[in-house]
């Protein structure tokens, strides 16, 4: 209830802010009213936060004091159950259009505020093949930039935004899991 308050505030704000930022300069157009995209992306994270919340209540608490390899086990369990409820659940599965292009314009307007270098190819350490309800080496994760992050929707707890390899990446903190990605987010068109 608390996160959908949240949303509904944050999206006032947020289509204020779009307000300022078209009168400022023209992003790149969707096509799509960004309230609605909004509205859309919010639905869909709700619904995988309430399918991980179900998945979640029989197994141990996340409590970082709990011992490295309990904690791995029930990361584990956590992410073969999301595995098994999502089996047909692929890239673009949130971020699928309108989304995509309301992130891609939140993303442009925030790149002024930002140092992107590295960003886009992330940081050039390796290749890595972003595969929904697949892990992805710590090594890859790289935070959002703080001016970004204040660009983009709020999400539930226990889910984060992450860059990897240019893309930005919707991250189950709990499963260690992508749960989508935005290729090429950092590429500008």
């Amino acid at each position: 209830m608390a996160f959908t308050r949240a949303v509904g505030i944050g999206l006032l704000g947020w289509t204020a802010l779009l307000a300022t930022a078209v009168g400022a300069a023209a992003p790149v157009q969707t096509g799509s009213d960004p309230a609605v995209s909004a509205r859309i992306f919010t639905e869909r994270v709700e619904r995988y936060a309430r399918l991980r919340a179900r998945l979640e209540e029989p197994l141990p608490s996340f409590d970082t004091r709990r011992d490295a390899w309990s904690l791995l086990l029930t990361r584990r369990y956590l992410a073969s159950a999301i595995r098994t409820a999502r089996a047909r659940a692929a890239q673009d599965h949130i971020f699928a259009p309108p989304v995509d292009g309301f992130f891609r314009e939140a993303v442009a307007r925030a790149i002024h505020h930002v140092d992107i270098e590295g960003l886009a190819d992330g940081g050039g350490e390796g290749v890595v093949d972003l595969v929904v309800n697949e892990p992805v080496p710590d090594w890859a994760l790289q935070d959002v930039p703080q001016p970004l992050l204040e660009q983009l929707l709020p999400v539930p707890t226990a889910i984060s935004y992450r860059i990897v390899g240019g893309a930005l990446v919707l991250w189950d903190d709990h499963a260690e899991i992508v749960i989508d990605a935005l290729p090429d987010a950092f590429v500008m068109r």
